[in-house]
């Protein structure tokens, strides 16, 4: 038997796991210096900005600022709380963590593993009661589910007694276990439990590794509620679950897009139509923790809720939820009032395929929408609805997809495209390029230099060397090298000053694969502040702010010693001749700005 360990599971994982050997799991790395780098899997880009640190065991991506050990990039790329998280590499790397205890069952993950048991017995107890029930066979056969479906899906029936769930089970699990993960209640005296789940049709929640995590019951009448699903437990969290996912996973390989529903019923049926790539919310609005689930495996999302009004407002919502996590998005719009279920039943799997096919872009299902609940031919109406639509227009990242929509919005109203285009574009407006259309990056306004943020003149100190290191005399870079940075950014500089020993000219990939991570991650925060425009920074100028900025620190800090020190003569002469060189070197700097 596993003896109990008191000790800390969380530190015990990332001590047996390799970071490096982990990620490379996932996505190709490779050497570069004392780091590995690889394309974050976090978000798009083309070149290489994370970074892993087999040293520190920590990654860091300097594109969209990812980061943490291991246990984090499992939590971030299978979308899995950290609990789980600890679980899954357990699992992986074979190790044992059944002794460890915490104060309480969360921190218990031997418990987690009975958790999933008791849901999956249950779900094996629901399946039998439903090959027995005649009634509720009936109920699914109207529906168009099949036999086969039924196994796919695993669906059951819960019995409409009080307890027979829980008599079924209660010699196995504890009735405190059946009803930590959703499967009774207590009465309203806490004498007694009795099942949550009573005469409906079940369907088992099922997550991306396979394991039952809870149910969503329906009933075969119009009573209320129609549907009721198992609460937040210690395995289950609705906003980072969506029913199907474990099975339309597996047909992503060709085309990573999903099909994102409303309800069980609606991926259900589309499963059996050959849209095998449908998932659903589970009776929650989706959330960005959804969102993150669907990028690990989609590269598009097509909405298709219901086609009333309430669906129509979880469509918009979704889309601004969509917004910067999944790059394409699109929206199903079934019209007369259908669900996806209805849809497919009345006119059938082709005419749901041209749907799709023809599914508007996340910016044309606004700006119909929009228009909706304006009269276009009234001038006050459309002058209002043209403000709207501007504002949804500039939204829009892509400026090819920005024309195309002014174009549509001059043509439908009437109004001079350039005129729209000034409001969208706004300071990026320019009448000899169409529309605006112009991708130069503003210049960096580099503000006047602080003489009391230490770091401040620290940074621009450092952007200038590394940009302009060539041009830096031999004169200047003693007087550099010989300052005492503060404590954060010395050893940022002492990385500069070495690199440019064996470099001729900067590169910010260099830095990023070969420096510490805590140095790179200041590089980049000082390189990005002054994207290489460094022609207004006054070396001179910030040199001699340092200077005085030090020579303040050390008047005052022998100010201190003066009152008790033996050699008070002595020290008070030094504070003098360090004053004199602060007053020569401000004179210096008044008569340098009164010529410049």
């Amino acid at each position: 038997m596993q003896k109990s360990n008191s000790g800390n599971v969380f530190e015990f994982i990332l001590e047996h796991v390799n970071i490096v050997d982990l990620i490379s799991n996932y996505i190709q790395v490779e050497r570069a210096g004392k780091n590995y780098k690889a394309l974050c899997p976090f978000h798009n880009e083309k070149t290489a900005s994370f970074i892993v640190s087999e040293e520190k065991q920590l990654y860091h991506c300097f594109g969209c600022g990812a980061a943490g050990n291991a246990i984090n990039f499992v939590m971030s790329y299978e979308n899995l709380d950290y609990i789980d998280a600890v679980e899954f590499l357990a699992d992986k790397y074979n190790l044992d963590i059944s002794g460890f205890s915490g104060k309480n069952d969360r921190n218990n993950t031997g418990q987690l593993t009975k958790y999933y048991d008791i849901l999956k017995d249950a779900a094996i107890y629901y399946y039998k009661n439903l090959r027995q029930n005649e009634s509720a066979l009936n109920y699914l056969n109207r529906r168009g589910i099949s036999y086969e479906t039924i196994k796919k899906f695993g669906l059951g029936f819960s019995n409409d007694a009080w307890r027979n769930l829980l008599d079924k089970l209660k010699n196995k699990y504890s009735i405190s276990e059946l009803e930590a993960v959703g499967l009774c209640l207590p009465n309203k005296d806490g004498t007694s439990h009795y099942d949550r789940f009573r005469n409906r049709i079940m369907f088992p929640i099922i997550n991306p590794k396979g394991k039952i995590v809870g149910f969503g019951g329906r009933v075969m009448d119009d009573s209320l509620p129609k549907y009721l699903n198992s609460p937040e437990t210690d395995v289950f969290n609705k906003s980072r679950t969506l029913y199907g996912l474990n099975l339309a996973k597996n047909v992503l390989n060709q085309k990573k897009q999903l099909i994102i529903a409303e309800g069980y019923m609606d991926v259900i049926t589309l499963h059996t139509n050959g849209f095998e790539n449908a998932v659903a919310t589970l009776g929650t609005a989706l959330t960005s923790d959804h969102a993150r689930l669907m990028k690990r495996y989609a590269d598009e999302v097509v909405l298709c809720y219901d086609s009333d009004f309430a669906g129509q407002k979880a469509a918009l919502r979704s889309l601004d939820i969509l917004h910067g996590i999944i790059e394409k998005v699109k929206v199903v719009v079934l019209g007369e009032n259908l669900d996806p279920d209805d849809f497919l039943k009345k006119y059938g799997s082709e005419a749901f395929k041209e749907k799709v096919e023809t599914a508007l872009t996340g910016t044309e299902f606004k700006l119909n929408h929009l228009k909706q609940g304006y009269n276009l031919n009234d001038e006050s109406s459309k002058i209002e609805f043209l403000s709207k639509a501007v504002s949804v227009i500039s939204e829009i990242e892509n400026n090819f997809e920005k024309n195309l929509h002014i174009e549509r919005l001059g043509e439908l109203l009437g109004v001079n495209t350039e005129m729209i285009a000034q409001e969208v574009f706004k300071g990026q407006y320019k009448k000899e390029i169409k529309y605006g259309f112009n991708d130069k990056n503003k210049s960096v306004q580099i503000p006047k230099v602080s003489h009391e943020k230490k770091k401040y003149l620290e940074n621009q100190l450092i952007a200038y060397y590394i940009h302009n290191h060539q041009t830096v005399s031999d004169t200047q870079k003693k007087l550099i090298q010989s300052f005492h940075f503060s404590h954060e950014m010395q050893p940022v500089f002492d990385y500069i000053f070495d690199y440019f020993k064996t470099k001729e000219t900067f590169s910010k990939q260099d830095i990023i694969e070969n420096a510490d991570l805590d140095i790179s991650k200041m590089l980049i925060e000082v390189l990005d502040d002054y994207s290489g425009d460094t022609d207004e920074i006054d070396i001179e100028l910030i040199m001699h702010n340092i200077i005085i900025i030090s020579l303040d620190d050390e008047i005052e800090t022998l100010k201190l010693k003066l009152k008790d020190a033996s050699n008070a003569q002595e020290l008070f002469k030094v504070i003098q001749d360090k004053m004199r060189l602060k007053q020569d070197l401000t004179m210096k700097m008044r008569h340098r700005k009164f010529k410049n």
